[in-house]
């Protein structure tokens, strides 16, 4: 009954509304007038909306509801129940390691020299040239990569004058503009 007051209130304001006019303004807005059949001066005062009496709804009639019973539904709190531990086996008494164990200490590295024998924008051209010098040098080579290059280096001296004679070696197999390097190394 509800259902069909409410939609025959929606039919009826459809049906009578006022028709609409739309206005446009200097600026951007749009302003939207109800009733008028030509369009309308805009002003530049605020309207205020005008407050109409409000009609009583009209009386409905509803029909008598039966009581309804509501079930209640206790539930019980949950109940602590004590963990299930797996057993244990028999406890084996405790022996000291002979020797304490330290952990190995990380290498220490300090500023040093490498040489340089490439550069490459890819690891694989990088690893490649790497692992050729590995078989030529008796000194580490190294893969760094300091954007965006994946650099070759070889060799940890501490200071220049050590270094020379590997920057030479480098220059003597083909690795055309080997220089040296500062950076840390590990002695």
């Amino acid at each position: 009954m509800k259902k069909l007051l409410l939609l025959g209130c929606i039919l009826i304001f459809v049906v009578c509304a006022p028709k609409k006019t739309t206005v446009e303004t200097e600026g951007l807005e749009e302003v939207v007038v109800f009733g008028e059949e030509e369009p309308a001066t805009v002003s530049t005062e605020p309207v205020l909306p005008v407050e109409e009496p409000l009609m009583p709804p009209p009386p409905v009639e509803e029909e008598p509801m039966e009581p309804v019973e509501e079930e209640l539904v206790l539930i019980p709190p949950p109940v602590a129940e004590e963990p299930i531990l797996p057993e244990r086996p028999a406890a084996e008494p405790y022996m000291p390691p002979a020797q304490p164990v330290a952990p190995a200490p990380a290498p220490q590295t300090i500023l040093g020299f490498r040489v340089q024998i490439f550069a490459s924008n890819t690891e694989e051209n990088a690893s490649r040239v790497a692992t050729d010098a590995r078989a030529v040098f008796t000194d580490p080579v190294y893969i760094e990569y300091v954007a965006p290059y994946y650099k070759v280096r070889v060799g940890d001296y501490l200071t220049r004058e050590e270094i020379e004679p590997l920057k030479n070696k480098a220059l003597s197999l083909g690795y055309r503009g080997a220089f040296i390097v500062e950076t840390m190394v590990t002695p």
